[in-house]
């Protein structure tokens, strides 16, 4: 059975949504969908004796009789938000709301890979009685406390750490234009909703100067190119906050000696992923050109936005697809054309369109023009409808609110509202980080995605259009450049299309591990082949270890602090056996 236990929370999922509200806990199954981590549910009133670590994710949804007795024998309890009749067993006195906040991890051994910087949160201040504070709001206060009991351990998060990750990502629903920066950065009320005017993310508080670049003394003018650096969102506070939930499992776990597997993010070998892509802005013939020439000398295959209307001419539609760019659309609802408008009809008509101009019939990947948006989820159900699989829009439009933006570097299924019963759309969210360097993102501004996506193991994503490659050369050399350093790290150019099949070929993989005479024996089961994939298991640190049975090898690794296991192979579809022996 797997080492993790979740409380089915269904009651309170129904409650929620008869009330109307949001069962942020549903989250949970993407948090650990996206690590793979194998987990069972149990019901409310279960104690499970045979399972070391149990998360209560819902605020009540925990049981009461025999759970101190459990921890004490050498459970491990982990309370997400309000822990309410749970607060005893967790050595908490309180829970007082924060609507908005700063939440900076302690140094202690839970944490063995903390973020360089305060991440953004919603949740709750925690008053400890009885408890070892783990993490702390702005104001000092409580906001991750552990309390040792016996042989087990209580981590109680009072960050409500579901409703934090799915609102930094997705924002809130776009209705009128979003406050600007008071730098005069980011002017995002231009009278055009877009993704950022949703954003959660705070201008004040969650930004920072590119390293070595002098802060601003006065306001900034936005003009084009930047005249100098301006404060960026330089921290994916959402993957960071998915990486720290991991790091309390895997300590968790380590506690009563038992053994979780996981799915490393990308093939073995690959520590993170560059992205670029390209929109078709204007299908200028020269313009088309001059990009096709630079990603041919930058040696990159990227996404290519076609904007509706118009388009470029055959010869050149032909160019693209030979060269191995993905075609993808570039939806456009700036109201400059008879069908660029925001809606259904609109969206698929110009998908139609772009099947027709680029003589692609399944197209996967699409990145709406001027990043535009309304609502919150709207434009999710209809990728669903058309079979667009992966969407690259939220990102940034303004100098201000370049970098991560929505605060991730992983793609994620994004969540549905309440009225749709929080599902998760079948939908990839590929974020979106800059556009052309050296003219709509200071030059300053590409190390600091690069080294984002790399702590986190994710995807730097850059966009450059054809006007500013062809018109301009500090943005083709910039473009040059920014392929060869990527490169350098190890991270390959990977398109959408290839990053949709990867990562759903490994959300088909369930893991599981168990001891075995001769060290562990770990399986898969795959819906689909995943080749030179890397199945990650908690390790002691011993060296050498080797692969006894079944094709593959092994290796100890760091991933996050931690000493991993590292088992490399071609996971099949079907069933999978492994056993490593140290």
């Amino acid at each position: 059975m797997p080492a993790i236990a979740v409380v089915d929370n269904r009651v309170a999922t129904e409650q929620a949504h008869q009330a109307g509200q949001d069962a942020w806990w549903v989250y949970l199954d993407e948090v650990l969908g996206q690590l793979r981590l194998p987990y069972r549910s149990v019901a409310p009133d279960e104690i499970p004796d045979d399972v070391p670590v149990l998360i209560v994710a819902a605020p009540g949804a925990g049981p009461t009789d025999g759970l101190e007795q459990w921890v004490r024998a050498g459970g491990a309890l982990i309370v997400v938000g309000d822990p309410g009749q749970l607060s005893t067993l967790a050595g908490v006195a309180a829970y007082e709301a924060v609507p908005d906040g700063q939440v900076t991890p302690v140094d202690v051994p839970v944490w063995s890979y903390r973020p360089p910087t305060a991440l953004h949160a919603i949740g709750g201040r925690l008053e400890p009685s009885d408890a070892e504070v783990i993490a702390r709001w702005q104001d000092d206060a409580a906001a991750i406390t552990l309390r040792r009991l016996d042989a087990g351990v209580v981590l109680t998060y009072g960050v409500d750490l579901w409703q934090t990750i799915v609102r930094i990502q997705q924002g809130y629903a776009v209705t009128a234009d979003g406050a600007p920066a008071a730098d005069g950065t980011a002017p995002i009320d231009d009278g055009i909703l877009k993704c950022e005017d949703g954003m959660a993310l705070s201008f004040e508080h969650d930004r920072a100067m590119p390293p070595g670049e002098p802060e601003l003394v006065e306001r900034f003018e936005h003009t084009y190119p930047p005249p100098s650096a301006v404060p960026m969102f330089d921290q994916p506070q959402a993957d960071w906050w998915c990486a720290l939930f991991a790091q309390s499992l895997w300590w968790s776990a380590e506690q009563s000696g038992a053994v979780v597997p996981w799915l490393w993010y990308w093939p073995a070998g690959v520590d993170a992923v560059a992205h670029m892509s390209h929109d078709s802005d204007g299908n200028v013939e020269e313009e088309g050109q001059a990009a096709l020439d630079a990603f041919a000398e930058a040696d990159v295959k990227v996404t290519w936005c076609h904007l509706f209307p118009g388009g470029y001419s055959a010869d050149l539609h032909v160019e693209i697809t030979a060269a191995g760019h993905e075609n993808a659309l570039h939806y456009n609802a700036m109201g400059d054309a008879d069908l660029a408008v925001w809606g259904w009809p609109q969206v698929r008509a110009q998908y139609a369109w772009a099947q027709a101009v680029t003589g692609t019939e399944q197209i996967v990947s699409n990145k709406n023009h001027y990043t535009r948006w309304e609502g919150w989820t709207e434009f999710y159900t209809w990728c669903e409808r058309l079979g667009l699989q992966i969407d690259e829009s939220r990102g940034p439009s303004k100098q201000g609110d370049v970098g991560f933006t929505f605060g991730a570097a992983h793609v994620t299924f994004p969540m549905a509202p309440a009225a749709e019963g929080n599902r998760l759309y079948d939908v990839l969210n590929l974020p979106l980080h800059t556009q052309d360097l050296a003219w709509a993102g200071h030059a300053a501004v590409r190390d600091v995605i690069l080294d984002g996506a790399q702590a986190v193991h994710g995807v730097a994503h850059f966009l450059f259009h054809g006007p500013h490659l062809y018109l301009r050369p500090p943005t083709r050399r910039a473009c040059i450049e920014l392929a060869a350093e990527a490169r350098r790290r190890g991270m390959p150019w990977w398109t959408a299309g290839r990053i949709n099949e990867w990562e759903r070929s490994r959300r088909g993989v369930e893991l599981s591990v168990a001891r075995h005479p001769d060290g562990l024996e770990v399986r898969a089961r795959a819906a689909s082949t995943v080749p030179g994939a890397a199945i990650m298991v908690a390790s002691e640190r011993r060296s050498g270890p080797i692969v006894k049975e079944g094709e593959g090898s092994a290796r100890t690794v760091d991933r996050f602090g931690r000493a991993f296991v590292e088992l490399t192979a071609d996971i099949v579809a079907g069933d999978n056996r492994w056993v490593i022996t140290p």
